[in-house]
Protein backbone atom coordinates (compact mmCIF):
# COMPACT_ATOMS: atom_id res chain seq x y z
CA UNK A 1 0.00 0.00 0.00
CA UNK A 2 1.75 3.01 -1.20
CA UNK A 3 2.45 6.09 1.58
CA UNK A 4 0.19 8.25 -0.55
CA UNK A 5 -2.81 6.73 0.03
CA UNK A 6 -1.98 6.12 3.19
CA UNK A 7 -1.66 9.71 4.32
CA UNK A 8 -4.73 11.12 2.40
CA UNK A 9 -7.10 12.61 3.97
CA UNK A 10 -8.86 10.48 6.24
CA UNK A 11 -12.41 10.85 5.05
CA UNK A 12 -10.91 9.66 1.62
CA UNK A 13 -8.93 7.31 3.78
CA UNK A 14 -11.49 5.20 5.48
CA UNK A 15 -13.71 5.25 2.71
CA UNK A 16 -16.74 6.96 4.19
CA UNK A 17 -19.51 7.34 1.42
CA UNK A 18 -22.41 8.19 4.54
CA UNK A 19 -25.55 6.74 3.73
CA UNK A 20 -28.34 9.22 3.17
CA UNK A 21 -31.26 8.30 5.93
CA UNK A 22 -33.72 7.81 3.59
CA UNK A 23 -31.84 5.43 1.48
CA UNK A 24 -31.47 4.14 4.41
CA UNK A 25 -34.83 3.48 5.87
CA UNK A 26 -35.92 2.02 2.11
CA UNK A 27 -33.72 -0.62 2.61
CA UNK A 28 -34.54 -1.33 5.56
CA UNK A 29 -38.41 -1.21 5.22
CA UNK A 30 -39.43 -4.92 4.22
CA UNK A 31 -37.16 -6.48 6.45
CA UNK A 32 -39.73 -8.40 9.48
CA UNK A 33 -37.69 -9.41 12.75
CA UNK A 34 -38.22 -11.54 15.64
CA UNK A 35 -36.99 -10.70 19.47
CA UNK A 36 -34.46 -13.29 18.83
CA UNK A 37 -32.61 -11.72 15.39
CA UNK A 38 -29.52 -10.71 15.80
CA UNK A 39 -28.29 -7.51 13.40
CA UNK A 40 -24.86 -6.33 12.86
CA UNK A 41 -24.07 -3.00 11.14
CA UNK A 42 -20.41 -3.45 10.59
CA UNK A 43 -19.75 0.51 9.83
CA UNK A 44 -22.34 2.11 11.45
CA UNK A 45 -21.33 5.64 10.51
CA UNK A 46 -23.72 8.45 12.51
CA UNK A 47 -26.37 5.82 12.23
CA UNK A 48 -28.63 6.05 9.08
CA UNK A 49 -29.26 2.21 9.47
CA UNK A 50 -29.41 2.21 12.92
CA UNK A 51 -32.25 4.46 14.08
CA UNK A 52 -35.24 2.39 11.24
CA UNK A 53 -33.41 -1.02 12.37
CA UNK A 54 -34.68 0.59 15.97
CA UNK A 55 -37.81 1.11 14.94
CA UNK A 56 -38.83 -2.19 13.30
CA UNK A 57 -37.61 -3.87 16.83
CA UNK A 58 -39.59 -1.03 19.15
CA UNK A 59 -43.27 -2.35 18.85
CA UNK A 60 -41.37 -5.90 19.66
CA UNK A 61 -40.89 -5.26 23.14
CA UNK A 62 -43.18 -3.74 26.00
CA UNK A 63 -42.48 -1.08 28.41
CA UNK A 64 -41.19 2.27 28.61
CA UNK A 65 -38.90 3.66 25.62
CA UNK A 66 -36.00 3.75 27.55
CA UNK A 67 -36.57 0.12 28.66
CA UNK A 68 -37.35 -0.95 25.11
CA UNK A 69 -33.83 0.56 23.83
CA UNK A 70 -31.93 -1.02 26.23
CA UNK A 71 -33.37 -4.36 24.81
CA UNK A 72 -32.67 -3.29 21.47
CA UNK A 73 -29.21 -2.50 21.90
CA UNK A 74 -28.04 -5.47 23.98
CA UNK A 75 -30.18 -8.31 22.39
CA UNK A 76 -30.59 -7.18 19.14
CA UNK A 77 -28.34 -4.48 17.35
CA UNK A 78 -24.86 -4.36 17.25
CA UNK A 79 -22.24 -1.94 15.50
CA UNK A 80 -19.09 -1.49 14.70
CA UNK A 81 -17.82 2.06 14.13
CA UNK A 82 -13.42 3.43 13.30
CA UNK A 83 -14.61 6.55 13.42
CA UNK A 84 -15.51 8.08 17.61
CA UNK A 85 -16.84 11.17 15.86
CA UNK A 86 -19.64 9.31 13.69
CA UNK A 87 -19.91 6.81 16.69
CA UNK A 88 -21.23 9.78 18.96
CA UNK A 89 -23.44 11.30 16.27
CA UNK A 90 -25.10 7.62 15.99
CA UNK A 91 -25.48 7.98 19.88
CA UNK A 92 -26.54 11.69 19.51
CA UNK A 93 -29.18 10.54 16.82
CA UNK A 94 -30.85 8.09 18.98
CA UNK A 95 -30.87 10.52 21.68
CA UNK A 96 -32.25 13.23 19.87
CA UNK A 97 -34.96 10.43 18.07
CA UNK A 98 -36.14 8.99 21.88
CA UNK A 99 -34.90 11.41 24.22
CA UNK A 100 -33.13 8.49 25.99
CA UNK A 101 -29.03 7.91 25.39
CA UNK A 102 -28.49 3.97 26.47
CA UNK A 103 -25.78 3.75 28.90
CA UNK A 104 -25.29 -0.01 26.99
CA UNK A 105 -25.26 -1.32 23.85
CA UNK A 106 -23.48 -3.32 21.38
CA UNK A 107 -21.73 -0.52 19.50
CA UNK A 108 -17.74 -0.60 19.83
CA UNK A 109 -15.00 1.45 18.72
CA UNK A 110 -13.03 -0.36 16.88
CA UNK A 111 -11.59 -1.43 13.38
CA UNK A 112 -13.98 -3.91 11.50
CA UNK A 113 -11.26 -6.40 10.66
CA UNK A 114 -10.22 -6.63 14.39
CA UNK A 115 -13.19 -6.96 16.01
CA UNK A 116 -14.84 -10.32 16.77
CA UNK A 117 -18.28 -11.72 17.72
CA UNK A 118 -19.25 -14.68 20.03
CA UNK A 119 -22.18 -15.52 17.93
CA UNK A 120 -23.20 -15.61 14.32
CA UNK A 121 -25.69 -13.23 12.78
CA UNK A 122 -29.43 -13.25 11.33
CA UNK A 123 -28.74 -10.35 9.46
CA UNK A 124 -26.10 -8.30 8.07
CA UNK A 125 -26.48 -4.58 6.99
CA UNK A 126 -25.13 -1.56 5.85
CA UNK A 127 -22.21 0.47 3.53
CA UNK A 128 -19.32 -0.86 3.59
CA UNK A 129 -16.48 1.54 3.30
CA UNK A 130 -15.51 1.47 -0.41
CA UNK A 131 -11.64 2.20 -1.64
CA UNK A 132 -10.08 2.89 2.17
CA UNK A 133 -6.97 2.26 3.59
CA UNK A 134 -6.71 -0.84 5.09
CA UNK A 135 -3.93 -0.54 8.12
CA UNK A 136 -0.62 -1.50 7.09
CA UNK A 137 -0.10 -3.04 9.82
CA UNK A 138 -2.47 -6.13 9.75
CA UNK A 139 -2.81 -6.01 5.58
CA UNK A 140 -0.78 -9.23 5.36
CA UNK A 141 -2.78 -10.81 8.58
CA UNK A 142 -5.68 -9.91 7.06
CA UNK A 143 -4.24 -11.04 3.44
CA UNK A 144 -4.18 -14.70 5.02
CA UNK A 145 -7.45 -14.71 6.74
CA UNK A 146 -9.93 -13.01 3.80
CA UNK A 147 -7.66 -12.75 0.88
CA UNK A 148 -8.83 -15.71 -0.17
CA UNK A 149 -11.77 -18.63 -0.71
CA UNK A 150 -12.36 -21.41 -3.01
CA UNK A 151 -8.60 -21.35 -4.49
CA UNK A 152 -9.46 -17.99 -5.66
CA UNK A 153 -7.93 -14.60 -4.40
CA UNK A 154 -10.16 -11.92 -2.96
CA UNK A 155 -8.95 -8.31 -3.50
CA UNK A 156 -7.37 -6.55 -0.84
CA UNK A 157 -10.58 -3.94 -1.05
CA UNK A 158 -11.95 -2.67 2.13
CA UNK A 159 -15.39 -3.51 0.92
CA UNK A 160 -14.62 -6.73 -0.75
CA UNK A 161 -13.01 -7.64 2.89
CA UNK A 162 -15.65 -6.05 4.63
CA UNK A 163 -18.26 -8.57 2.50
CA UNK A 164 -15.67 -12.09 3.50
CA UNK A 165 -15.94 -11.12 6.77
CA UNK A 166 -19.62 -10.18 7.01
CA UNK A 167 -20.59 -13.65 4.82
CA UNK A 168 -18.19 -15.69 7.93
CA UNK A 169 -20.32 -14.21 10.29
CA UNK A 170 -23.83 -14.69 9.05
CA UNK A 171 -25.81 -18.14 9.61
CA UNK A 172 -26.74 -20.20 7.54
CA UNK A 173 -30.25 -18.88 6.00
CA UNK A 174 -28.76 -15.15 6.91
CA UNK A 175 -29.42 -12.07 4.86
CA UNK A 176 -26.90 -9.75 4.34
CA UNK A 177 -27.76 -6.36 2.37
CA UNK A 178 -25.02 -3.92 1.42
CA UNK A 179 -24.64 -1.07 -0.32
CA UNK A 180 -21.48 -1.16 -2.67
CA UNK A 181 -19.80 -0.23 -5.69
CA UNK A 182 -20.48 -1.38 -9.02
CA UNK A 183 -17.10 -2.25 -9.78
CA UNK A 184 -17.55 -6.19 -8.29
CA UNK A 185 -20.03 -6.98 -11.23
CA UNK A 186 -17.10 -6.98 -13.98
CA UNK A 187 -13.83 -6.55 -13.25
CA UNK A 188 -10.98 -9.39 -13.14
CA UNK A 189 -9.55 -8.76 -9.60
CA UNK A 190 -13.12 -9.30 -8.48
CA UNK A 191 -13.81 -12.85 -9.96
CA UNK A 192 -12.78 -14.50 -6.82
CA UNK A 193 -15.86 -12.41 -4.71
CA UNK A 194 -18.30 -12.99 -7.05
CA UNK A 195 -17.28 -16.93 -7.57
CA UNK A 196 -17.30 -16.77 -3.53
CA UNK A 197 -21.48 -14.89 -3.67
CA UNK A 198 -22.56 -17.77 -5.92
CA UNK A 199 -21.03 -20.65 -4.43
CA UNK A 200 -22.60 -19.50 -0.53
CA UNK A 201 -26.15 -18.47 -1.62
CA UNK A 202 -28.72 -16.27 -3.75
CA UNK A 203 -27.43 -12.81 -4.74
CA UNK A 204 -29.83 -10.34 -6.31
CA UNK A 205 -28.29 -6.69 -7.23
CA UNK A 206 -30.69 -3.66 -7.93
CA UNK A 207 -28.73 -0.68 -9.47
CA UNK A 208 -28.83 2.80 -7.41
CA UNK A 209 -29.76 5.88 -9.93
CA UNK A 210 -28.42 8.20 -7.16
CA UNK A 211 -26.81 7.27 -4.10
CA UNK A 212 -25.55 10.66 -2.74
CA UNK A 213 -23.62 13.94 -3.00
CA UNK A 214 -20.66 12.88 -1.33
CA UNK A 215 -19.51 10.27 -4.52
CA UNK A 216 -20.17 10.00 -8.34
CA UNK A 217 -19.37 6.01 -7.90
CA UNK A 218 -22.03 3.73 -9.48
CA UNK A 219 -23.65 1.77 -6.00
CA UNK A 220 -25.75 -0.76 -5.91
CA UNK A 221 -27.15 -2.71 -3.40
CA UNK A 222 -26.35 -6.05 -2.99
CA UNK A 223 -28.96 -8.39 -1.16
CA UNK A 224 -27.76 -11.78 -0.21
CA UNK A 225 -29.13 -15.12 1.30
CA UNK A 226 -26.70 -17.49 2.52
CA UNK A 227 -28.38 -20.53 1.57
CA UNK A 228 -25.70 -22.43 -0.34
CA UNK A 229 -24.99 -23.08 -4.13
CA UNK A 230 -26.75 -20.87 -6.25
CA UNK A 231 -27.64 -21.70 -10.15
CA UNK A 232 -28.13 -17.95 -10.83
CA UNK A 233 -27.97 -14.41 -10.13
CA UNK A 234 -30.55 -11.75 -10.15
CA UNK A 235 -29.25 -8.31 -11.45
CA UNK A 236 -31.86 -5.47 -12.54
CA UNK A 237 -34.55 -7.63 -12.17
CA UNK A 238 -33.03 -9.88 -15.01
CA UNK A 239 -32.13 -13.69 -14.07
CA UNK A 240 -28.48 -14.80 -15.41
CA UNK A 241 -27.74 -18.31 -15.10
CA UNK A 242 -24.42 -19.54 -14.24
CA UNK A 243 -23.43 -21.39 -17.12
CA UNK A 244 -23.69 -18.07 -18.86
CA UNK A 245 -21.49 -15.99 -16.53
CA UNK A 246 -18.94 -18.86 -16.26
CA UNK A 247 -18.35 -18.17 -20.50
CA UNK A 248 -16.83 -14.75 -19.27
CA UNK A 249 -13.76 -16.39 -18.73
CA UNK A 250 -13.97 -13.58 -15.26
CA UNK A 251 -17.38 -14.92 -13.99
CA UNK A 252 -18.87 -11.75 -15.14
CA UNK A 253 -22.49 -10.63 -13.76
CA UNK A 254 -23.10 -9.01 -17.12
CA UNK A 255 -23.61 -11.23 -19.45
CA UNK A 256 -27.19 -11.66 -20.92
CA UNK A 257 -28.73 -13.70 -23.70
CA UNK A 258 -27.93 -11.44 -26.76
CA UNK A 259 -24.20 -11.62 -25.88
CA UNK A 260 -23.75 -15.07 -24.66
CA UNK A 261 -23.25 -16.61 -28.11
CA UNK A 262 -20.12 -14.63 -28.83
CA UNK A 263 -18.44 -15.87 -25.87
CA UNK A 264 -19.41 -19.75 -26.56
CA UNK A 265 -16.04 -19.92 -28.97
CA UNK A 266 -12.60 -18.89 -28.48
CA UNK A 267 -11.52 -16.16 -27.03
CA UNK A 268 -8.48 -13.62 -28.08
CA UNK A 269 -6.14 -15.12 -25.69
CA UNK A 270 -5.96 -18.32 -27.14
CA UNK A 271 -4.36 -16.23 -29.81
CA UNK A 272 -2.43 -13.73 -28.17
CA UNK A 273 -1.02 -12.89 -24.55
CA UNK A 274 -1.27 -9.67 -22.87
CA UNK A 275 1.29 -7.66 -20.70
CA UNK A 276 1.55 -4.64 -18.71
CA UNK A 277 4.63 -2.52 -19.21
CA UNK A 278 7.45 -1.40 -16.37
CA UNK A 279 7.10 1.21 -13.92
CA UNK A 280 10.10 3.15 -13.98
CA UNK A 281 9.60 4.64 -10.42
CA UNK A 282 11.05 8.36 -11.91
CA UNK A 283 10.62 8.74 -15.47
CA UNK A 284 11.91 12.10 -15.59
CA UNK A 285 15.09 10.55 -14.63
CA UNK A 286 14.98 8.57 -18.01
CA UNK A 287 11.85 9.34 -20.01
CA UNK A 288 12.45 11.79 -23.01
CA UNK A 289 9.38 13.78 -24.59
CA UNK A 290 10.38 13.42 -28.66
CA UNK A 291 10.08 16.75 -30.64
CA UNK A 292 10.38 17.03 -34.34
CA UNK A 293 12.53 13.64 -34.22
CA UNK A 294 15.13 14.72 -30.95
CA UNK A 295 15.21 15.11 -27.67
CA UNK A 296 16.90 17.30 -25.13
CA UNK A 297 19.09 14.74 -22.39
CA UNK A 298 19.60 16.77 -18.97
CA UNK A 299 21.10 14.41 -17.33
CA UNK A 300 24.48 12.12 -17.24
CA UNK A 301 24.73 8.97 -15.45
CA UNK A 302 28.06 7.43 -13.16
CA UNK A 303 27.78 4.28 -11.14
CA UNK A 304 29.07 3.81 -7.93
CA UNK A 305 29.38 1.19 -4.88
CA UNK A 306 26.85 1.86 -2.31
CA UNK A 307 27.30 0.10 0.97
CA UNK A 308 24.69 -2.59 1.75
CA UNK A 309 22.75 -1.18 5.61
CA UNK A 310 20.27 -2.38 7.23
CA UNK A 311 18.58 0.57 7.90
CA UNK A 312 18.24 1.29 3.98
CA UNK A 313 17.08 -2.13 3.62
CA UNK A 314 14.16 -1.85 5.72
CA UNK A 315 13.48 1.62 4.06
CA UNK A 316 12.95 -0.54 0.84
CA UNK A 317 11.39 -3.68 2.36
CA UNK A 318 7.08 -3.59 2.28
CA UNK A 319 6.43 -2.10 5.27
CA UNK A 320 9.61 -2.21 6.36
CA UNK A 321 9.26 -5.93 7.47
CA UNK A 322 12.00 -8.01 6.42
CA UNK A 323 12.16 -12.46 7.21
CA UNK A 324 14.85 -12.92 10.30
CA UNK A 325 16.86 -14.94 7.57
CA UNK A 326 17.36 -12.30 5.53
CA UNK A 327 17.84 -9.55 7.68
CA UNK A 328 20.85 -11.57 9.69
CA UNK A 329 22.15 -12.08 5.91
CA UNK A 330 22.42 -7.90 5.55
CA UNK A 331 23.73 -7.33 9.06
CA UNK A 332 26.62 -9.39 8.07
CA UNK A 333 26.71 -7.91 4.33
CA UNK A 334 27.20 -4.81 6.56
CA UNK A 335 29.31 -5.82 9.17
CA UNK A 336 31.69 -7.38 6.09
CA UNK A 337 31.60 -3.56 3.92
CA UNK A 338 29.75 -5.62 0.78
CA UNK A 339 28.78 -2.88 -1.22
CA UNK A 340 25.80 -2.51 -4.23
CA UNK A 341 26.69 -1.07 -7.66
CA UNK A 342 24.05 1.75 -7.72
CA UNK A 343 23.56 4.90 -10.55
CA UNK A 344 24.24 8.15 -9.89
CA UNK A 345 22.53 10.92 -12.02
CA UNK A 346 23.70 14.27 -12.55
CA UNK A 347 22.72 17.58 -14.24
CA UNK A 348 24.67 18.22 -17.57
CA UNK A 349 26.07 21.73 -17.36
CA UNK A 350 24.58 22.05 -20.86
CA UNK A 351 21.17 19.75 -21.70
CA UNK A 352 22.50 18.18 -24.98
CA UNK A 353 20.68 17.32 -27.68
CA UNK A 354 20.06 14.00 -29.64
CA UNK A 355 19.02 13.15 -32.68
CA UNK A 356 16.96 10.12 -33.09
CA UNK A 357 17.39 7.18 -34.11
CA UNK A 358 20.61 6.84 -31.47
CA UNK A 359 21.61 3.31 -30.05
CA UNK A 360 21.51 5.02 -26.56
CA UNK A 361 17.71 5.25 -27.15
CA UNK A 362 14.68 3.19 -27.51
CA UNK A 363 11.03 4.68 -28.18
CA UNK A 364 8.73 4.33 -25.03
CA UNK A 365 5.30 3.36 -25.51
CA UNK A 366 3.79 5.89 -23.46
CA UNK A 367 -0.38 5.73 -23.51
CA UNK A 368 -2.10 7.50 -26.17
CA UNK A 369 -5.58 7.70 -27.51
CA UNK A 370 -4.38 7.38 -30.90
CA UNK A 371 -6.31 4.89 -32.81
CA UNK A 372 -4.62 2.40 -35.62
CA UNK A 373 -0.85 3.80 -35.26
CA UNK A 374 0.71 7.00 -33.94
CA UNK A 375 4.18 7.89 -34.03
CA UNK A 376 6.44 7.61 -30.61
CA UNK A 377 6.02 10.61 -28.27
CA UNK A 378 8.58 9.40 -25.79
CA UNK A 379 12.21 7.79 -25.61
CA UNK A 380 13.75 6.09 -22.91
CA UNK A 381 17.56 6.18 -22.16
CA UNK A 382 18.61 2.50 -22.92
CA UNK A 383 22.54 1.88 -23.12
CA UNK A 384 23.74 -1.19 -22.46
CA UNK A 385 20.12 -3.03 -22.32
CA UNK A 386 18.64 -0.48 -20.05
CA UNK A 387 21.66 -0.93 -17.32
CA UNK A 388 21.01 2.49 -16.06
CA UNK A 389 16.84 2.27 -15.23
CA UNK A 390 17.47 -1.64 -14.44
CA UNK A 391 20.28 -0.41 -11.95
CA UNK A 392 18.01 2.17 -10.52
CA UNK A 393 14.62 0.17 -9.93
CA UNK A 394 16.88 -2.84 -8.42
CA UNK A 395 18.30 -0.21 -5.58
CA UNK A 396 14.94 1.33 -5.10
CA UNK A 397 11.72 0.65 -3.15
CA UNK A 398 10.29 -2.74 -3.11
CA UNK A 399 7.64 -2.16 -5.98
CA UNK A 400 10.10 -1.43 -8.93
CA UNK A 401 12.31 -4.52 -8.36
CA UNK A 402 9.89 -6.20 -10.82
CA UNK A 403 10.21 -5.26 -15.00
CA UNK A 404 7.06 -5.89 -16.02
CA UNK A 405 6.97 -7.36 -19.88
CA UNK A 406 10.49 -7.53 -20.04
CA UNK A 407 10.18 -10.68 -22.14
CA UNK A 408 7.84 -8.91 -24.72
CA UNK A 409 10.50 -5.41 -24.99
CA UNK A 410 10.65 -4.91 -28.76
CA UNK A 411 8.38 -7.02 -30.23
CA UNK A 412 5.88 -6.20 -32.28
CA UNK A 413 2.06 -6.12 -30.90
CA UNK A 414 -1.13 -3.93 -30.07
CA UNK A 415 -1.18 -1.59 -27.52
CA UNK A 416 -3.67 0.43 -26.01
CA UNK A 417 -4.66 3.18 -23.37
CA UNK A 418 -5.20 1.92 -19.98
CA UNK A 419 -7.70 4.25 -18.59
CA UNK A 420 -10.40 4.94 -21.26
CA UNK A 421 -13.86 4.74 -21.95
CA UNK A 422 -13.40 3.06 -25.51
CA UNK A 423 -10.62 0.59 -26.61
CA UNK A 424 -8.12 3.02 -28.16
CA UNK A 425 -5.99 -0.08 -29.37
CA UNK A 426 -3.06 0.40 -31.69
CA UNK A 427 -0.25 -1.17 -33.83
CA UNK A 428 2.61 -1.47 -31.64
CA UNK A 429 5.99 -1.72 -33.83
CA UNK A 430 9.21 -3.35 -32.99
CA UNK A 431 11.52 -1.55 -30.73
CA UNK A 432 9.65 -0.67 -27.74
CA UNK A 433 10.20 -0.61 -24.39
CA UNK A 434 6.88 -0.96 -22.80
CA UNK A 435 5.51 1.51 -19.89
CA UNK A 436 2.69 0.53 -17.66
CA UNK A 437 0.67 2.81 -18.69
CA UNK A 438 0.12 1.38 -21.69
CA UNK A 439 -0.98 -2.53 -22.04
CA UNK A 440 -0.15 -4.63 -24.91
CA UNK A 441 -0.87 -8.06 -26.36
CA UNK A 442 1.54 -9.89 -28.44
CA UNK A 443 1.11 -12.78 -30.85
CA UNK A 444 1.36 -16.05 -29.19
CA UNK A 445 3.87 -18.82 -30.60
CA UNK A 446 3.00 -20.41 -33.87
CA UNK A 447 0.00 -17.95 -34.77
CA UNK A 448 0.26 -16.30 -37.93
CA UNK A 449 1.10 -12.79 -38.61
CA UNK A 450 -1.71 -11.52 -40.02
CA UNK A 451 -3.79 -12.45 -37.18
CA UNK A 452 -2.57 -9.35 -35.31
CA UNK A 453 -4.22 -6.75 -38.39
CA UNK A 454 -7.08 -8.89 -38.08
CA UNK A 455 -7.69 -8.68 -34.27
CA UNK A 456 -7.02 -4.67 -34.55
CA UNK A 457 -9.36 -4.95 -37.06
CA UNK A 458 -11.97 -6.33 -34.36
CA UNK A 459 -11.25 -3.83 -32.55
CA UNK A 460 -12.74 -0.95 -34.49
CA UNK A 461 -15.95 -2.75 -34.11
CA UNK A 462 -18.73 -1.36 -32.04
CA UNK A 463 -19.68 -4.86 -31.24
CA UNK A 464 -16.15 -5.59 -29.87
CA UNK A 465 -16.47 -2.25 -27.53
CA UNK A 466 -19.85 -3.16 -26.25
CA UNK A 467 -19.05 -6.83 -25.40
CA UNK A 468 -16.18 -5.33 -23.28
CA UNK A 469 -17.89 -2.24 -21.60
CA UNK A 470 -20.99 -4.22 -21.06
CA UNK A 471 -20.02 -7.78 -20.12
CA UNK A 472 -16.09 -7.90 -19.35
CA UNK A 473 -15.11 -4.65 -17.60
CA UNK A 474 -17.78 -1.65 -17.48
CA UNK A 475 -14.98 0.45 -15.84
CA UNK A 476 -12.36 2.72 -17.42
CA UNK A 477 -9.88 0.58 -16.50
CA UNK A 478 -9.05 -1.97 -19.51
CA UNK A 479 -6.31 -4.49 -18.21
CA UNK A 480 -4.31 -7.10 -19.94
CA UNK A 481 -6.74 -10.20 -18.94
CA UNK A 482 -9.70 -8.07 -20.21
CA UNK A 483 -8.51 -7.92 -23.70
CA UNK A 484 -7.55 -11.74 -23.38
CA UNK A 485 -10.67 -12.72 -22.28
CA UNK A 486 -12.89 -11.04 -25.37
CA UNK A 487 -14.44 -13.09 -27.69
CA UNK A 488 -11.93 -13.96 -30.90
CA UNK A 489 -14.37 -13.47 -34.11
CA UNK A 490 -15.14 -17.21 -34.94
CA UNK A 491 -18.82 -16.19 -36.67
CA UNK A 492 -16.92 -14.46 -39.12
CA UNK A 493 -16.14 -16.12 -42.32
CA UNK A 494 -12.92 -16.73 -44.21
CA UNK A 495 -14.20 -14.37 -47.08
CA UNK A 496 -14.63 -11.88 -44.56
CA UNK A 497 -11.72 -12.56 -42.63
CA UNK A 498 -9.73 -11.89 -45.79
CA UNK A 499 -11.02 -8.68 -46.64
CA UNK A 500 -10.61 -6.98 -42.91
CA UNK A 501 -6.63 -8.42 -43.16
CA UNK A 502 -6.48 -6.32 -46.30
CA UNK A 503 -8.20 -3.30 -45.51
CA UNK A 504 -6.95 -3.07 -41.98
CA UNK A 505 -3.12 -3.48 -43.70
CA UNK A 506 -4.25 -0.93 -46.12
CA UNK A 507 -5.65 1.86 -42.93
CA UNK A 508 -2.21 1.09 -41.05
CA UNK A 509 -0.24 1.80 -44.20
CA UNK A 510 -2.08 5.16 -44.25
CA UNK A 511 -1.26 5.93 -40.25
CA UNK A 512 2.08 5.24 -41.03
CA UNK A 513 2.49 7.54 -43.10
CA UNK A 514 1.20 9.97 -41.19
CA UNK A 515 -2.80 9.78 -41.25
CA UNK A 516 -4.99 10.44 -37.85
CA UNK A 517 -7.58 8.23 -37.71
CA UNK A 518 -10.65 8.67 -36.02
CA UNK A 519 -13.75 6.57 -34.93
CA UNK A 520 -16.07 8.08 -37.09
CA UNK A 521 -13.87 8.17 -40.51
CA UNK A 522 -15.20 5.77 -43.05
CA UNK A 523 -12.87 3.05 -43.11
CA UNK A 524 -12.83 2.46 -39.41
CA UNK A 525 -16.56 2.57 -39.71
CA UNK A 526 -16.67 0.06 -42.82
CA UNK A 527 -14.36 -2.54 -40.87
CA UNK A 528 -16.51 -2.59 -37.93
CA UNK A 529 -19.98 -3.19 -39.36
CA UNK A 530 -17.80 -6.18 -40.83
CA UNK A 531 -17.88 -7.92 -37.04
CA UNK A 532 -21.66 -7.12 -36.16
CA UNK A 533 -23.67 -10.00 -36.68
CA UNK A 534 -22.93 -13.64 -35.55
CA UNK A 535 -24.20 -15.60 -39.14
Amino acid sequence: MSETKTLRHRKRQLGQFLTPPETARRLVSDFEFTVSDRVLEPSLGCGAFILPLIEKFLPLYNGPIPQRLDQILTQNLYGVEIDGELLEACLASIEKRWGYRPARHNFVLADFFLTTFPLPFDYVLGNPPFGGTIDPAIQDKLDRELGRRNGLKIKKETYAFFLVKSLDLLKPGGRLRFICSDTFLTINTMQGLRRLLLDTGAASIERLEVFSDETKYAMVVLDFAKTGPAASVMVDGKTIPREQIALTGNHSWQISDQYAPYFAGPKLGDFLVATSGMTVGANALFVRPIVDGKLVEPYEFSYFQEPITLKREIERARLGLIAPRKRAEIVQQECLGETRRNIRVASRREPMEITLPHPDYCDYNKASRALISTPPTHAIFWKDAGDAVLTFKRNGNWYLYGVGGQKFFGREGLTWQLISQTLNVRHLPPGCILDSGAPCAFLREGVPPDELDFILGWTLSPLCLRLLKDVINHTKNIQGKDFERLPYPFWVSVKVKTEVISRVKAILGEAQAGRVFGWGDAEVLAVGEMFERIG
